[in-house]
């Protein structure tokens, strides 16, 4: 297996003969939307707040399918993409968003599993804010689990920690999770996981490899990828990773 961080949670991944895209957000630095942000000095800034790493076609070179975790402008736009790309969505209501987009190969999850060359994903729950008011402005996203020949790979995507990721982790005992955590947050409350939250996790799950992302790329996020790397020495987190845009994580 293999995991390049492009940008805030798209990632490239490479799982056994697949190659994936996850939440592709190609879109050019500062022509995005602005989020509304707790911190005064973000205020009014354009997402996202990075280039890309790599040019977009060099991103998409051998990508077999997108899979997206929910339909935030954060995690998916249009921007670069080739319509017929094939994209796996949580849902038929997010389905038809990506179809309104002029998408023509997009298949949602109809029960909790699909299965794509070998690998079965199975649809996993998330919990999109720390209180009842903003999980119910930011809708239902969900995190995916990934079981074939590879390791298992557990992608949380924009969720806190609640048990239901105990239960997932429980579960499936996955050998590698990807973690959301750059603590974005706006005055209705956090909206995905922090250091705390990553804590946690590392000690439910000691034998794992845990990789940050969704960092340094929007205006209402509280930590930096900088921020999450010193917690890590800190907190003698040996086996938390946060590649730089670009980088490649080879898991063997």
């Amino acid at each position: 297996m293999k995991i390049q961080q492009i940008r805030n949670a798209t990632l490239k991944i490479q799982y056994s003969s697949i190659t994936i895209l996850l939440d592709p957000w190609l879109q050019d630095r500062g022509t995005g939307p602005s989020f509304t942000p707790v911190r005064g000095k973000m205020i009014g800034m354009k997402n996202p707040l990075n280039d890309l790493p790599l040019p977009p076609n060099k991103i998409l070179n051998g990508v077999d399918f997108c899979l997206v975790t929910h339909i935030h402008p954060d995690h998916f736009t249009a921007d670069y993409l080739l319509q017929d790309i094939p994209v796996m969505v949580q849902n038929e209501e997010d389905k038809e968003l990506v179809t309104g987009m002029g998408f023509s190969c997009v298949t949602a999850f109809e029960g909790p599993e699909l299965h794509m060359g070998g690998i079965t994903i199975t649809k996993v729950p998330a919990r999109h804010g720390d209180n009842l008011e903003t999980v119910a402005y930011l809708g239902e996203s969900s995190g995916y689990v990934l079981q074939g020949e590879d390791k298992t790979l557990y992608l949380t995507g924009d969720t806190v920690y609640f048990d239901g990721m105990a239960q997932t982790i429980d579960t499936y005992h996955p050998d590698v999770i990807v973690l959301n955590c750059c603590e974005a947050t706006m005055p209705m409350g956090r909206l995905i996981m922090n250091l705390n939250d990553v804590e946690i996790i590392c000690k439910k799950a000691p034998n794992a490899t845990i990789i940050a992302t969704h960092l340094d790329s929007v205006n209402h996020a509280l930590l930096s990828s900088d921020d999450v790397r010193a917690f890590a020495a800190r907190k003698k987190l040996t086996q938390l990773h946060v590649p730089a845009n670009g980088e490649w994580i080879i898991l063997p």
